[in-house]
Order: structure tokens, then sequence, then C-alpha cells
């Protein structure tokens, strides 16, 4: 991750608590529970609609969470429980997508850790179907009874990867599909999956929500060599900050050290695989013609996250 120098720009820490897992699927799922959610509070992004309340969890209760697990997380990275996991994961519906990945995880650790009474929350219900008529008009995620607090929870999930430009509001946080954006997924969270009040579950009849959680957790990349970079209120501090590159800016692509670059394969936007630098190591030349920039995508320079991303920065 990264953090800013006092008169530069953001330098590289290696410091991020689920490094320290070897096995990746436990790696990923440290990184799940380790990592905030981006937002410190919830943007009402549609004032005018009659939406309910989102409440977030706070940084500390990610934490707590994640000291709470690390027992068996080490038990999960060391022993045949591995295979618990990853049978867990690979059974589920497009295990390689990383919205279904994420969901897997945090899924697991939910039944997981209230099966060992880790954590208060109860899975009641998961992927419950929305209908209007016949019609299927959307999906909640994951529908919870909180033991502890004596309320059904709503929790809907979103990983995201997003690329921010100045002036950082939540609208210029975007994804390799610039028509994916951090105000338009809260937007669509706030005005679709949080207006349901009453769901049928199979297992435990229809239920009333007492609460609601948006739950946005990922990797945000600034501009390389930013300097200066003022964090909006509503981030998270410890929320992992990386940096990306505009595949066209030449000063910029000259400053990485081309012979660690490697491409990274799609599910390394969670974790890193190391196992992958020997084989799919595949270094940039170091001058680029018009014919031929970098592709769009998540690259390691070493150890450092890095996103390609054809866009110039303002």
């Amino acid at each position: 991750m990264i953090e800013p120098t006092a008169h530069g720009p953001f330098t590289y820490l290696h410091t991020a608590p689920w490094e320290a897992y070897r096995r990746p699927y436990v790696r990923d799922l440290a990184y799940v529970l380790a990592c905030p959610t981006v937002l410190t509070k919830w943007l009402d992004v549609a004032p005018h609609q009659n939406t309910h309340t989102v409440s977030v969890h706070s940084a500390h209760f990610w934490q707590q969470q994640f000291a709470a697990y690390q027992a068996r997380l080490k038990e999960l990275d060391t022993t045949n429980a591995y295979q618990a996991l990853t049978r867990y994961l690979l059974t589920r519906p497009s295990p390689n997508r990383l919205g279904f990945h994420f969901e897997g995880l945090l899924s697991f650790w939910l039944e997981d850790g209230f099966a060992r009474k880790l954590h208060p929350y109860e899975t009641l219900a998961n992927n419950v179907q929305l209908y209007n008529g016949k019609q299927t008009t959307g999906e909640l995620d994951l529908i919870l009874y909180n033991h502890q607090d004596n309320l059904t929870e709503h929790w809907e999930l979103a990983i995201k990867f997003f690329m921010g430009a100045p002036p950082f509001e939540p609208a210029n946080w975007v994804g390799i599909n610039s028509n994916d954006n951090l105000q338009r997924k809260m937007t669509h969270m706030q005005t679709k999956q949080f207006r349901a009040v009453w769901v049928d579950t199979a297992d435990h009849g229809q239920v009333k929500i007492d609460k609601r959680y948006g739950i946005i957790k990922g990797r945000f990349f600034l501009p390389l060599n930013i300097y200066g970079f003022d964090k909006p209120d509503w981030l998270t501090p410890s929320f992992p900050l990386h940096e990306w590159c505009d595949n066209s800016d030449a000063v910029s692509l000259a400053t990485l050290d081309m012979s660690t670059l490697r491409r990274a394969y799609y599910i390394e936007w969670f974790t890193k695989r190391s196992f992958y630098d020997r084989y799919a190591r595949r270094a940039l030349v170091q001058t680029w013609s018009e014919k031929s920039l970098p592709k769009t995508g998540l690259y390691f320079e070493g150890d450092r996250p890095i996103v390609i991303y054809p866009r110039q920065c303002e």
C-alpha cells in the first residue's frame, strides 16, 4: 500500500496483514476481513428519493473480525483444513469472477465463524431474488440475524478496484469499465437493493429487515507520482491505496522498473500469487510508440501493484 511523504509523492509500503499467509485462498480471505470498507460513512447519493438509512461498519469492526478469526486463518493456512475452504469456494457459482469470489469468501467466514462462535451473525439467506409479479427485479446478497443486537440485517456487497482522478469525489473513482464508478454503485445499492423491507427466505420464512449495511471493499489507485493528495473525509484512512499510470504517459512509464514488471492474472486483483512470477513474467520494453502502448490492466512491479489505464491525468 502507499502513504504520502512530507513533500513528495506516495511511497509503497509492504505491510498488508494478509500477506503473512502462504496459501492463496487463505490470503484472499484474510484480505477480505482485514480490508476495511472504503466508506467512513454512507453518502446519501439519492437524497430526493424515499430510501432507507444505510450504515457502514467501521474499520475497527473489521479489525476485530480479523483478530477473532486469526487462529482459524492459521489453521486453514497450515493444515488440511484448507480443503474445506477450497471446496466451499469452488462449488459456488462462477468462482473465478471477482464479485462472486468476494461473496464466497465472506459467506465462508460468516458460516464458519458463526459455527465456531467467533461472531454473532447467523446467515438466514443469500442471493435472495426480488420479484415484481413473475419478473425478477434484483437480488439481495446476504440476510443475517445479529444475535448480539437481536436484529435482522441486510448486507449488500461490492468489491471494487477503482482509479481516481482529481477532485477525487465518488464519481471520479472509475473502474476499468469506465461506466462503473463509486457514485453509480452506491446509487444502485441505495435505490434498488436497499429498498427491500420484507424478505422471503427458504428456511426462515418471511423476515423483516431491521438494518442495512453497504460493504464496499477492494483497492483504489491514485495517479502515479501524485503530490499533495488530500483524502476525502468519506474515504477510510486505512483503505488500500496504490497507483495507476496512463498507458500513453511515457514519462511516468519510464519511472517503472520494467525488468520486474509482469501482467497480473485476473484473480490477483485480490492478492498476488507469487508462483506466477516464474511462469508469467513478461517484461515490458522501456520505450513505447503509439502503436505499441501497454495493455490496460493490473501489473506487478516486483510486489508493488500498479494499474496501467488509458486515461489522461487531469
